[in-house]
């Protein structure tokens, strides 16, 4: 129990929340989005999976009855039975971690529900009770191909091929160590980012590079289901890689990799982490970069969870915004540390793509629709992907279009 308990950090093992389950009214605070800022019913809700089942065992606050109750002495549910293990399996597994749940919980009762929530999934795993089936494939692609799409490891730099000028940070001396991430490197929809990226870094006479091939996943996959021993063993590869390097800053374009180094990585690195969006909202500040064209546009801003509510990121895309010619932007109603997670969190995409990942999608671009904007911009390529799909999927209900800010960044320079 302790005020200002930040989002996925310092997490203890499931018995120190004990104290804290027993602490909990059931008042319900968890599940509601900003209290002050409240314009409709509609759009009250902050948790995906709880607005989804609409039972209080899917809230922040059954959650802590969760934990009540795997840690009584004795227990009051018998998780060696085979349907209580499959019912909790569930519940734990639906949570997308968005962290939403603490926004307003810690500040009033200082408990800590969302960090409860990762503390269950850690010991689900320590009991043999997960990851669930459908997240194995990817906890094994990244001990076998340090990857989580079972690509090769030569292929992680291919979209860099025609890019002559970037340095390759394991040889060469460089200020920035800019790492796409697997998702950025493999995926073909989000590739386009990383060419984003080094371009507005060139432009800015960015002194970067790249670990290429060299370059390992973050673990932030892996440590999401739960698994903290193997994020262990890729956490220790990874700081020799990432500390080979001559890079003062780490710049990232990825939600998940930017929070992870942030915090499980912070202590042991030797350089100084930051998403793109605080880095070029600093080049902009400091007149290093500047547009030429501008964009008419209206677009409406997704605040993902891992910048945002983990990392305290919430200035930095909108000033960018603000600093593109043309663009005009309309917020939606549920903003900042109280954004609508969009449901890919935690491994939900995954293993629930269409009863949480969907769902949730689905009604945040409900959300952007009503702003008038048709265009939802983000920084995040879970964000992307997730609301990508379903916006394609929604798109002669909602008509709109999902873009990566360094999209427009680019097509402004």
């Amino acid at each position: 129990m302790a005020k200002d308990a930040k989002v996925a950090q310092n997490i203890r093992p499931l018995m120190e929340y004990r104290n804290d389950a027993w602490k909990c009214w059931k008042c319900g605070f968890c599940r509601m989005s900003n209290p002050d800022e409240q314009k409709t019913h509609k759009y009250s809700d902050n948790c995906p999976r709880g607005t989804r089942f609409r039972f209080d065992s899917f809230y922040g606050l059954g959650t802590q009855e969760l934990v009540r109750a795997l840690t009584c002495d004795p227990p009051e549910l018998d998780i060696n039975d085979p349907a209580v293990a499959e019912r909790v399996r569930e519940i734990v597994y639906t949570c997308t971690q968005c962290g939403g749940c603490q926004t307003n919980c810690n500040p009033t009762k200082h408990l800590e529900p969302a960090n409860a929530s990762i503390a269950l999934r850690n010991w689900l795993v320590e009991q043999g009770l997960g990851p669930l089936d459908e997240h194995q494939p990817l906890v094994k692609s990244i001990i076998n191909y340090d990857n989580p799409w079972m690509q090769p490891r030569a292929a992680r730099a291919k979209w860099a091929k025609k890019k002559k000028t970037i340095k390759d940070a394991s040889k060469e001396e460089v200020e920035v160590l800019y790492y796409p991430g697997c998702t950025a490197s493999y995926d073909p929809v989000i590739q386009p980012v990383a060419g984003w990226v080094t371009e507005v870094l060139e432009k800015a006479d960015v002194d970067f590079g790249i670990l290429g091939k060299n370059e390992i996943c973050c673990g932030s996959t892996v440590l999401r289901v739960g698994d903290k021993d193997n994020f262990r063993k890729i956490r220790a590869k990874n700081l020799e890689s990432l500390n080979s390097t001559s890079a003062k800053t780490i710049v990232t374009a990825c939600a998940g990799c930017f929070s992870t180094f942030s915090h499980e990585y912070k202590e042991d690195l030797n350089a100084e982490v930051k998403h793109i969006v605080e880095f070029v909202d600093e080049l902009l500040q400091e007149g290093k970069l500047t547009f030429s064209k501008s964009l008419d546009l209206e677009v409406t801003y997704h605040d993902p969870c891992h910048v945002g509510l983990y990392c305290g990121t919430y200035d930095a895309p909108r000033n960018i915004l603000k600093a593109l010619p043309g663009v005009t932007v309309t917020e939606m109603q549920r903003i900042r540390e109280w954004s609508w997670c969009c449901g890919a969190g935690g491994g939900c995409r995954t293993a629930y793509p269409e009863e949480i990942a969907g769902f949730a999608a689905e009604a945040r671009l409900e959300e952007a629709f009503e702003t008038g904007a048709r265009t939802l911009v983000t920084c995040c390529p879970f964000c992307e992907q997730n609301l990508g799909e379903n916006a394609k999927r929604t798109f002669e209900r909602f008509g709109i279009q999902v873009r990566d800010i360094m999209d427009l960044v680019y097509e402004a320079l």
